[in-house]
């Protein structure tokens, strides 16, 4: 007697079908966002013309736009989490040139995708559920800096006197806001200056040998 197929059978199926509709979303989502459309002014309609599905395979997937707007906002910041890497993962001596090559490559990531990170920072000011998401996303980056702050002290490339839970807190946070509002509207003239003082700061508080 053959044996009965079970629902189970299908299940890589179904995942594959609806990870593809909800990258087809974030997909309409983003271009909407990409092409100037504040995402306040986008509508569902919006997105599922876009996308090419239907209103009730959105509500599916998301529960809102909010919702939306966090899975976005996930993929984002884990898209300059990974920028940011190449600095969490250095094991010896920074030089100062090394660093501003690698800031340089996370300043390049966050301008790619800077109209859906401004978005998710707008968004975080009036919906919890996307400023939780946002603050959850920021606090990953805060454990890695602050684990290879006590890294580079065990090593000794960081300079032994600073407190690593809190410098880490504040140079994420400088990072956020910094990329906010001085790199997301300065002129592309300007963005090597920006990165070389962000380079001094983090260098200087980090890594600069005392004096």
């Amino acid at each position: 007697m053959p044996t009965r197929k079970t629902s189970s059978a299908n299940t890589p199926g179904r995942e594959r079908q609806r990870a593809a509709t909800i990258g087809r979303v974030i997909e309409a989502a983003e271009s909407l966002l990409t092409e100037g459309v504040p995402f306040a002014a986008i509508s569902v309609e919006q997105v599922i013309s876009r996308a090419g599905i239907a209103r009730s395979t959105f509500y599916a997937h998301f529960d809102d736009l909010g919702h939306l707007l966090r899975a976005l906002g996930e993929g984002v910041v884990t898209d300059i989490i990974t920028a940011a890497r190449a600095w969490m993962d250095l094991n010896d001596e920074v030089p100062r040139d090394e660093l501003y090559k690698i800031l340089s490559a996370l300043v390049k990531t966050y301008l790619r995708r800077e109209k859906l990170l401004a978005a998710l920072a707008e968004a975080s000011t009036s919906d919890p559920a996307v400023r939780d998401e946002f603050h959850r996303l920021l606090e990953a980056g805060h454990v890695e800096l602050a684990t290879h702050i006590s890294r580079g002290q065990e090593l000794g490339f960081v300079r032994k006197e600073i407190d690593p839970e809190p410098t880490a807190g504040w140079l994420v946070w400088m990072l956020e806001r910094g990329l906010y509002q001085q790199i997301r509207v300065a002129p592309k003239s300007a963005i090597t200056r920006h990165t070389r003082a962000l380079t001094d700061i983090i260098w200087n508080t980090l890594y600069a040998p005392n004096r």
